[in-house]
């Protein structure tokens, strides 16, 4: 008798637990109901108002991009009539505010209650989401303000020189061409004094951050920032210290010939060599005469129509993404390079100045990776799973960016004088090796920057960027107190804690390059039989997806493997990497 009381009593217990897990995801699916449409109609809102601001580059555009975060988080207005949409019906003040949903979500959060994986993903999202909206309203704006204050600052600066005045395309374009180091200094000492004048809204941003992440238990934005992305800070750490050692002998044995080209091409010593004579991460170290070469491939071949022309052949068809863009040359345009999201497949637009020139060819596929991919998020994946993590999203562009310098794809897609075909292979093994190499070391530079940042932000800012500097790269900074050259880097403008997964996307992509050639292609290199079968391995097992995997699930589903640095590092440091002597 007393064994089937215990039974009953255990099957009660077990009931009423159901019945409250129950309760709880219905009360969190109805929750996504009623919001999901009102988060939507405010993101487009807010990327159609970002889209606006970045094409025209106007203060009245770039307020009214602020001025709808505000209103949907922390209203700024007094009467509520004086809002108005410009596109969406639906769109509503205020919705991240209610202290008593955040504290519902909060509940159901840490009840342990809400197993259902799905249902779970989304409660972290629009936990996290929430978050933002719970501090002082005052205070919100202004972490908001500065944001987008440096936000237009760096994406629209401008600059004078020798009596004329630069914007940051011009002055890449210099960068690249000119053999006069003086002008070079002279365009340092002027982007220096802008770092001079933003360093301290830099600190101010950081303090804010980290103010707003410590209110919610964390202690700092940097760690809050990778937590809430499904990373793990001391994870990502490592593996970035682990690239940093197997590529750290072969850089300083490149350096040391780029250093000689960089001496005699400026005609000064090699000890005069200054960080700002190395090209930026984007850059080659290429002599112009090959850069020359690469571009020759471009001027009868539109990168424009190139990739959609590319992209459509492989079953990832992106004519309408760019009939929607803004990708021509124009005075005065914005030097950015995005692509901005609205409403996934239904709305993506790009940004860009593309030029026929193997620069506009490598920027134009990366971008047709980033539309491919967001154009094939299944529409029956949730709205709050939509958005890809960013390893992924940039590691599947950095892909399709490669291969503007991959000799057998170019083979493939344009016309090359088979007489010159040594000194082709040659270029390209340079640009994806001895390039790489300078870009990834550069970043290692600023992800630990960022970090270390985050972490002090009262330390010498200025000795850190030199010593990080010095470590990685062996560039020495001038010795000067408050010189802020840190201040002048565009990823140490926004520091959104994402410089490392750009490490990580490059780790991936390499990953995904392996991948695709061994699964689908069937062979090292098999360049010549790309077709639809890659587009539907990538949209099978990548795209499909969006954020509904963690980052690091989605990678190992669709390469077979964890992450790892294997395929990257064998492609900086491998035996075939071609040095320009």
């Amino acid at each position: 008798m007393r064994k089937n009381l215990f039974i009953i009593l255990l099957l009660l217990i077990q009931l009423s637990c159901l019945n409250e897990k129950q309760q709880a995801e219905k009360i969190l699916k109805h929750y996504i109901d009623v919001k999901v449409d009102l988060i939507r109609n405010y993101t487009m809102e807010s990327s159609v108002a970002l889209w606006n601001a970045t094409v025209s580059g106007s203060d009245t555009d770039y307020q009214k991009f602020v001025d709808i975060d505000l209103d949907f988080n922390k209203s700024n207005r007094k009467t509520p009539d004086y809002f108005s949409p410009d596109r969406f019906s639906s769109f509503s003040q205020n919705v991240f505010t209610n202290e008593q949903d955040f504290q519902l979500l909060r509940k159901l959060k840490f009840s342990g209650l809400i197993t259902d994986t799905l249902l779970n993903r989304q409660l972290n999202v629009l936990y996290h989401t929430f978050m933002g909206s719970q501090i002082e309203t005052e205070r919100y704006k202004s972490l908001v303000m500065s944001e987008m204050k440096l936000w237009q600052e760096f994406s629209e600066m401008k600059v004078v020189i020798r009596g004329k005045k630069y914007g940051t395309r011009q002055l890449d374009s210099i960068g690249k061409k000119t053999n006069d180091a003086p002008l070079l200094n002279d365009i340092s000492e002027a982007i220096k004094q802008k770092g001079q004048s933003i360093a301290p809204d830099i600190v101010r941003m950081v303090k804010d951050r980290n103010g707003f992440a410590t209110h919610f238990g964390y202690p700092d934005f940097y760690q809050m920032s990778l937590e809430t992305k499904d990373q793990t800070p001391r994870n990502i750490k490592l593996l970035l210290a682990e690239i940093e050692l197997k590529t750290r002998n072969e850089y300083f044995e490149a350096k040391s010939i780029i250093d000689k080209l960089l001496a005699k091409r400026f005609n000064i010593p090699i000890s005069d060599l200054q960080p700002w004579n190395y090209n930026n991460e984007l850059s080659s170290f290429l002599p112009q005469k090959f850069i020359s070469k690469m571009d020759s491939l471009f001027l009868d071949n539109d990168p424009i129509q190139k990739t959609a022309l590319f992209f459509e052949e492989i079953g990832l068809p992106i004519q309408d993404v760019i009939d929607n863009s803004d990708l021509k040359v124009g005075p005065g345009k914005s030097g950015l390079t995005a692509m901005i999201n609205v409403d996934f497949r239904n709305d993506i637009r790009l940004i860009a100045g593309i030029e026929n020139s193997f620069d506009g060819m490598f920027r134009m596929m990366h971008l047709g990776g980033h539309a491919a991919h967001y154009k094939n998020i299944s529409d029956d994946i949730p709205y709050l799973l939509k958005t890809p993590n960013s390893i992924v999203g940039e590691g599947i562009a950095h892909y399709f960016g490669n291969l503007a310098s991959d000799y057998h794809w170019l083979k493939s897609e344009v016309k090359l004088d088979e007489s010159k075909q040594n000194e082709f292979v040659l270029v390209c093994q340079h640009m994806q090796q001895v390039d790489r190499l300078f870009r990834c070391r550069k970043l290692l530079v600023n992800a630990e920057f960022e970090r270390e940042m985050y972490q002090n932000p009262d330390q010498d800012l200025d000795s850190l960027w030199s010593d990080l500097n010095l470590k990685y790269l062996g560039f020495r900074f001038p010795d000067e107190k408050n010189a802020c050259y840190w201040a002048t880097n565009k990823f140490n403008v926004s520091l959104g804690c994402t410089v490392h997964n750009l490490v990580l996307a490059d780790v991936f992509a390499a990953q995904l390059q392996h991948s695709v050639e061994v699964q689908v292609l069937k062979e090292i290199n098999g360049v010549s039989t790309y077709n639809k079968a890659v587009g539907t391995y990538l949209i099978r097992n990548l795209f499909y997806y969006g954020n509904l995997l963690p980052w690091d699930q989605l990678i190992e589903k669709a390469t077979g493997e964890p992450l790892n640095s294997t395929y990257f590092v064998n492609q900086l440091v491998g035996n075939n990497r071609t040095r320009n002597k």
